[in-house]
C-alpha cells in the first residue's frame, strides 16, 4: 500500500512539473526565434518550413528521420560595416519528433554535424543552460574580415533546436549566442 501511494505521488509530482508534456508540431513557426527576439535592426530573409537543402550532406538529411513530424527555419540579417559589433546573421531551427527517442537520435546527429563543419575546424565551447542536452561549437571563416560562427544545438523533450550566430571575429560573443538560444528555449517551453 505504501509503495502504491509513493508511486502515485511520484506520478503526480512529475505531471505537476510538466514531465509528460511534449512539444507540439502544430505551429512550428512560433518555436523559432522571432524578430522581437533578435531585435529591430534585423530583417527576416528566410522563414518557413525546412526543405531538403537545409540539411543536405549531413546525418540529418532525411526529412522523415527518427519519426520527425516537421521542422521550421528562420534566418535574420542586419546591415553592418567592418566596425559592427554583435551578430550580423542569426539562424534559428526547430524539429519536432513523435517521441523523445526521435529527438535523442536527432541530437546525436546534430552533434556529429557540428563536430565536422565543412571547411572549418570547429572547437567545442561551453554550452548555455538550455534543453535536456546541449552542444556548442565555434569556428572562424578566414577572409579579409574573418567571420566568427557560434553554433548551439540542443534537445528538449521530443524536439531539437539550434541557432547559428555569425559576426566579425572578435566582435561577436558566445554570450550573445547563448542569450538567443535561451530566448528560443523559452519558446519551446511555452509552445
Amino acid at each position: 500500500m505504501r509503495r502504491a501511494a509513493l508511486a502515485m505521488l511520484l506520478v503526480l509530482a512529475v505531471a505537476a512539473c510538466g514531465g509528460s508534456k511534449t512539444v507540439s508540431a502544430k505551429d512550428l513557426g512560433r518555436l523559432v526565434l522571432q524578430r522581437a527576439d533578435v531585435g529591430a535592426p534585423f530583417t527576416a530573409f528566410n522563414d518557413g518550413p525546412q526543405i531538403t537543402l537545409d540539411n543536405a550532406g549531413t546525418p540529418r538529411a532525411d526529412p522523415t528521420r527518427f519519426g520527425r513530424e516537421g521542422g521550421w527555419i528562420a534566418r535574420y540579417r542586419r546591415a553592418g560595416s567592418k566596425d559592427t559589433t554583435g551578430p550580423l546573421v542569426v539562424e534559428s531551427r526547430v524539429d519536432v519528433f513523435e517521441s523523445g527517442g526521435g529527438s535523442k537520435s536527432d541530437f546525436d546527429a546534430y552533434r556529429k554535424t557540428l563536430r565536422s563543419q565543412a571547411g572549418a575546424r570547429p572547437q567545442a565551447v561551453a554550452p548555455p543552460a538550455v534543453g535536456d542536452e546541449t552542444y556548442a561549437t565555434t569556428f572562424t571563416q578566414v577572409g579579409p574580415l574573418p567571420v566568427r560562427f557560434f553554433r548551439i544545438a540542443w534537445r528538449y523533450r521530443n524536439a531539437t533546436a539550434s541557432i547559428t550566430v555569425e559576426g566579425w571575429d572578435g566582435k561577436v560573443t558566445r554570450a550573445e549566442a547563448a542569450r538567443l538560444a535561451q530566448a528560443q528555449q523559452r519558446r519551446l517551453v511555452h509552445g
